[in-house]
């Protein structure tokens, strides 16, 4: 393995370049991201979709046994700091001595996207990081592909999206565009667009989930907008026996992307 860089001063513009990149500001002037955790930077490296450019280092840091075996299999410069400073650009509050930046990815959907015919997930307008990052790691252990993220209202190169995905971020088929594009797109592959929201009558379990269906959620705030309110296919709900009138989104589609692999088993 190549000899890493040693620097041992935050005030180094190569640290502060990486360490800027947990702003959007600063990801969206350089067109590269910020991936912390051995997991994470294992997954995105196997995914082949990224081209990396640094991997910081602290052995200091370090969790288990493997971590100089993945640095060495990223083409990247490899960049060797001390624990405190390593510390200071960590996102997290246990740093295991990985981070990574990359250029970003093109997640746009186009017209001309390739649907396997498996069932898909929709959702609309999200907002906070946290919640779609554990949607698509729940989508992977459900058995979904491909997760389309419509009108989104957050980065998905946001590092809480990053490491609450636990790096499946880059292992699902993730797009992201606007939701008039994408309904003709499923309706002209066959599939059924399902919404799902409070306001529908029939509940989930009385629905028919199985073959080509698209479930479509909104935002955690606002809900579904007016377009996915009138040009779905179908409207299910889940039912609510307290005096809460709604789940977190999170769980909402943990719940639905389950049952469409129960109903597909």
């Amino acid at each position: 393995m190549k000899k890493p860089l040693e620097i041992t001063s935050f005030s180094n513009e190569k640290l502060k370049y990486i360490s800027g990149l947990k702003e959007k500001k600063n990801r969206e002037k350089s067109n590269t991201f910020f991936i912390e955790g051995f997991r994470e930077i294992q997954r995105a490296k196997a995914s082949e979709k990224l081209e990396f450019e640094y991997i910081l280092t602290c052995p200091a840091c370090y969790l288990g046994e493997n971590e100089e075996e993945l640095i060495s299999s990223i083409d990247a410069k490899t960049i060797l700091v001390p624990k405190q400073i390593f510390e200071k650009i960590s996102y997290r509050d246990r740093p295991d001595g990985l981070i990574a930046t990359a250029s970003m990815p093109d997640f746009s959907f186009t017209q001309n996207q390739d649907l396997s015919g498996e069932p898909i997930l929709v959702i609309e307008g999200v907002e906070k990081p946290g919640n779609l990052g554990t949607i698509l790691r729940t989508a992977e252990g459900a058995g979904f592909q491909t997760v389309f993220v419509a009108d989104p209202r957050l980065d998905l190169f946001n590092p809480n999206v990053i490491r609450s995905s636990t790096g499946t971020l880059f292992t699902l088929d993730v797009r992201q565009g606007e939701i008039s594009e994408l309904y003709p797109l499923l309706k002209e592959a066959g599939y059924r667009t399902i919404a799902v929201t409070p306001e529908a009558k029939s509940l989930y379990w009385d629905g028919n989930l199985k073959g080509k269906v698209a479930l479509v959620f909104g935002s955690e705030q606002y809900g579904l907008s007016q377009y996915a309110r009138t040009q779905s296919d179908e409207y299910i709900s889940l039912p609510m026996k307290g005096v809460a009138d709604s789940l977190n989104l999170a769980m909402s589609a943990g719940i639905l992307m389950y049952e469409v692999l129960r109903q597909n088993r």
